[in-house]
């Protein structure tokens, strides 16, 4: 494992450093407010740095916890500037849908954590997905192993999606309502940079974390916010006023 938690402190605080000064710009809150939202989960994972691989110690399990809950509300956050990419007049007609949709997706993601008898365990192999709440080392970042059941599990062309509720949240709700650019813009930088560095389904879910830091640094600070507007979005005809934030 090359990262550590003094690598991950410093993450942290280059992203609330970010943040503050966003803050102090007055940029809109659904931009910094995300930032800080990932700069506090790499907090997290620099803490959980001092009991990795430590199975049996309460707050390693802890840690894994908190870990796994901030990936259950981070549609709300993703959402959040999803939305802040489409015009104001779209925006103000989706937004409580979609915000819904994360309350929901968050409900079903701790369901899918709970241990039912009844309900068959994913074997591990899939991300997140073990026999015990750990965080372990991975090939170079932290692996979050919990136990997860096969409620709500999803098979599409014959590839199961496990985790399709936060799929369908972080994701799909986006697209629905016109936000495609930020969207791909999030895969290309998101999970799949993320998982092209691990081949770790458990690896990748975290380092997925830390790299949100650096592409949500780049929306913020370069001219790459500007491009991520739409003008229009497919379920109001003609164009709609967009006013842009500073660049």
């Amino acid at each position: 494992m090359c990262w550590n938690g003094q690598a991950s402190t410093a993450v942290a605080a280059c992203g609330l450093l970010g943040c503050a000064y966003s803050a102090y710009r007055k940029e809109p809150f659904e931009l910094w407010g995300c930032l800080a939202f990932f700069s506090l989960m790499e907090i997290l994972q620099a803490f959980t740095y001092t009991v990795i691989n430590s199975c049996s110690n309460p707050m390693n399990q802890v840690a894994t916890l908190l870990g796994f809950l901030h990936i259950a509300i981070q549609p709300f956050f993703i959402n959040a500037i999803s939305l802040h990419f489409i015009p104001e007049v779209a925006k103000n007609k989706v937004k409580n849908y979609a915000y819904f949709a994360c309350f929901v997706c968050l409900i079903l993601m701790i369901l899918k954590i709970y241990p039912f008898e009844w309900a068959s365990h994913i074997p591990k192999g899939t991300a997140l997905c073990s026999d015990r709440l750990c965080s372990v080392s991975g090939n170079w970042h932290i692996a979050w192993e919990l136990p997860v059941n096969d409620i709500l599990s999803v098979t599409i062309f014959g590839f199961k999606v496990v985790w399709a509720p936060y799929v369908f949240a972080a994701f799909i709700v986006p697209l629905a309502y016109g936000s495609w650019r930020f969207t791909i813009f999030h895969l290309l930088l998101g999970p799949i940079l993320a998982r092209l560095t691990t081949d770790n389904p458990n690896e990748f879910p975290a380092v997925w974390c830390l790299l949100s830091i650096g592409f949500l640094l780049l929306v913020i600070k370069t001219p790459v916010r500007s491009w991520l507007f739409v003008k229009t979005v497919w379920w109001i005809r003609g164009p709609v006023p967009q006013a842009l934030g500073p660049v």
